[in-house]
């Protein structure tokens, strides 16, 4: 039993610094605790401070599902009982505790004989419970048992100090790009509202093409930050001021803002994912496109998105169109140069939102 419960938690370990998925580490712990006391159920109820009351993060068992729909007041059953008190508690017959509340068994249609509850506790504060249920073999849950799970429950309350980390460190990520994106923006670089339209459109054409998950987290985010190189370059020269005997100059630094971008965004590690995102933008499909000529799939698809997406919404959004001839003149313009400029199947998943 000890050499299991041993291996159990060292691989909760290895998982702890593997994976950032709180719900798949809850469930792996969840299922490794059922297996070594031998429950034929196990959840995982997590605190709501605001509304004093425990709600079911994770669980195993035949009513898994179901469970989820049901909350728990602080204070009231067993579970309550041990979030209000920070104790843990065996209980051989539910039946016989008068802190046992049947209604989520009555609810699920669940029969719950005996039960292990134990008490998330980090930095002295309750955080939620875990809980095996129903001992196998008709046997009884003891102290051993009882120790197993509070062994159990570190790994939980470490999966969830590690997830509070990662929420801090998205609030601060996101406050960032804000911080960006208003800085673009006094620049000039594009009108109020520009980066989050053209980040709105690219995603949606990233999902179609079957864009999802981190990946779609970083076509987003390089969205919105595809043109940040600029900040640096409108420092050196007004990017707006054309003049024929400036236009060659103002061209060439210009040109080099996504290199400028991909370097300024390597000073943050949280953006790392993005910058060859960030730094092939204005490649082209047939590799006339710059800073490093590539073409075809050897451009990033967030890449090929933005180039599309960055150009139609200068049509549609930020240059006064005279006339609807005039806008579909433009539009025509853009398609046209889909396998030159443009990823052809870029261009058609955006005929389609355009269509719809």
């Amino acid at each position: 039993m000890q050499i299991l419960q041993l291996n159990a938690l060292n691989n909760i370990s290895l998982e702890l610094t593997r994976t950032t998925d709180l719900d798949v580490l809850l469930n792996k712990i969840i299922k490794h605790a059922a297996m070594i006391v031998k429950a034929e159920a196990a959840s995982i109820l997590l605190l709501d401070k605001e509304k004093s009351e425990l709600y079911f993060k994770a669980s195993l068992g035949k009513k898994s599902k179901e469970i989820k729909k049901h909350k728990v007041k602080v204070g009231e059953g067993i579970a309550g009982w041990v979030a209000e008190k920070g104790k843990s508690l065996i209980v051989d017959d539910v039946a016989k505790d008068t802190r046992w509340n049947k209604n989520i068994d009555s609810a699920t249609k669940f029969i719950t004989k005996s039960l292990i509850c134990v008490p998330l506790i980090l930095e002295k504060e309750i955080m939620g419970v875990m809980e095996v249920i129903n001992k196998e073999d008709k046997e009884y849950f003891d102290k051993n048992d009882e120790e197993i799970l509070n062994s159990f429950a570190n790994q939980v309350v470490i999966a969830l100090w590690n997830a509070n980390i990662i929420k801090d460190l998205n609030n601060y990520f996101v406050n960032i790009i804000e911080i960006l994106i208003q800085a673009m923006e006094n620049e000039s670089l594009g009108p109020k509202g520009h980066f989050m339209r053209l980040a709105r459109l690219a995603t949606q054409v990233g999902n179609k093409l079957g864009i999802t998950g981190k990946d779609y987290n970083n076509l987003y985010y390089a969205s919105l930050l595809h043109d940040i190189g600029k900040i640096k370059v409108s420092g050196k020269i007004d990017i707006n001021f054309k003049t024929e005997e400036n236009l060659q100059l103002v061209q060439n630094e210009v040109s080099i803002h996504p290199v400028v971008g991909a370097n300024m965004l390597k000073q943050i590690n949280l953006f790392k994912d993005i910058i060859p995102i960030v730094k092939h933008h204005h490649e082209n499909y047939d590799g006339t496109g710059y800073p490093d000529g590539l073409s075809g799939e050897e451009i990033p698809l967030a890449s090929r998105i933005i180039s599309v997406v960055e150009d139609y919404t200068k049509i549609i959004y930020n240059k006064p169109i005279e006339s609807h001839s005039e806008n579909e003149e433009a539009l025509n313009k853009l398609f046209s140069l889909a396998g030159t400029k443009y990823d052809p199947k870029v261009i058609n998943v955006l005929k389609e939102i355009i269509k719809s």
